[in-house]
C-alpha cells in the first residue's frame, strides 16, 4: 500500500486507495490529488521529502473528498498551491457543499465524515508548469479536470480512458 509506481522519468503514482499521481520537474513535485485523508497526504509527503522533493502544488482533478481530503494539511504543512478549476474550486473552498449537494439541504451529522466532507483548502487559478496541459472532463464531477503532462502522460482521476 501507497508504492510509489513510476511511469515515466517524470510521472509517477502513489498506489494507494485513492491513487495520487506524481509530477517532477527537477526537485519540484506537483501531485495530482492529494489522497483521501490527512494520513494518505502525510504519507506521500514523506516520500517526496525522502527523494528530496518540494511540494509546489496539488493539481485537483475534482473535488470528492477523496481526490481533496490532503490538500488541507499539505497546503498548512508545505505551503503549497492549490489549484482547481471552476467549480471544483468552489467545492475545495467550502467541502460542506459535497455533502450537502447529495443531500439536498444542510446535511445532518451522519453525512459529515471523511469519506464525503474534506477539511477546506485555499485553492487558486495559477500557471502551470510548463508543458502541462489542463482539459475539461465534465460527467463524473462539475469541472472535474485531467492533466498532460510535458512527458506524454495524461492524469484524469476516476475516469477511464
Amino acid at each position: 500500500m501507497y508504492e510509489l509506481i513510476k511511469i515515466t522519468d517524470s510521472s509517477m503514482y502513489f498506489s494507494c486507495p485513492s491513487k495520487m499521481g506524481l509530477y517532477v520537474d527537477g526537485s519540484d513535485a506537483y501531485l495530482i490529488d492529494s489522497g483521501n485523508n490527512k494520513d494518505a497526504a502525510k504519507k506521500a509527503l514523506r516520500a517526496l521529502e525522502e527523494m528530496g522533493l518540494s511540494l509546489k502544488a496539488v493539481l485537483v482533478t475534482h473535488s470528492h473528498a477523496d481526490h481533496i481530503g490532503g490538500c488541507n494539511f499539505l497546503q498548512e504543512k508545505t505551503g503549497c498551491r492549490i489549484f482547481a478549476r471552476g467549480i471544483e474550486a468552489a467545492f475545495t473552498r467550502f467541502p460542506i457543499l459535497e455533502p450537502s449537494y447529495l443531500y439536498g439541504a444542510n446535511p445532518p451529522d451522519e453525512l459529515r465524515h471523511k469519506f464525503i466532507l474534506a477539511s477546506p483548502s485555499r485553492p487558486e487559478e495559477f500557471s502551470l508548469p510548463d508543458g502541462v496541459v489542463p482539459f475539461d472532463l465534465p460527467g463524473h464531477s462539475f469541472d472535474m479536470t485531467g492533466y498532460k503532462m510535458p512527458d506524454g502522460t495524461v492524469f484524469i482521476g476516476d475516469a477511464l480512458s
